[in-house]
């Protein structure tokens, strides 16, 4: 089923952004709904600084489907043309802004986003 809320832990508050085991910044959901979800923050990760974007929409806004089209946008790009696939509990996307596929799931009471721009992302209480 496509629906975001079963791929993403908490999204209420601000929450903590890790890289393996550091903690690198804080961030908050802006949007969060059945397809729709946009998370912003800042990081500090080995000397650089910067700010961190992520928005998601299931465009098909299809409840039963498994696989569809998505918009996708991380930091100042968005690709239009994205594509999703639910995977059991992990939600896979597919798009020309990132050289390997996204995986999204819960995990440890967080968030886990793993292959964005070369690093594995967990965001949590």
């Amino acid at each position: 089923m496509a629906k975001l809320g079963g791929f993403f832990g908490p999204h209420n508050g601000t929450l903590n952004i890790w890289v393996g085991i550091m903690d690198i910044g804080k961030g908050t959901f802006g949007a969060f709904a059945d397809f729709n979800a946009n998370f912003t923050g800042s990081y500090d990760f080995m000397g650089q600084t910067g700010k961190v974007a992520l928005g998601i929409s299931l465009t098909d806004q299809n409840p039963t489907s498994g696989s569809g089209p998505c918009k996708v946008t991380l930091n100042d790009k968005t690709d239009s043309a994205a594509k999703y696939q639910s995977n059991g509990q992990k939600l896979t996307i597919t798009t020309t802004l990132n050289g390997v596929p996204l995986d999204i799931y819960p995990r440890q009471g967080g968030t886990q986003i793993d292959n964005i721009s070369g690093h594995n992302l967990w965001i949590g209480p």
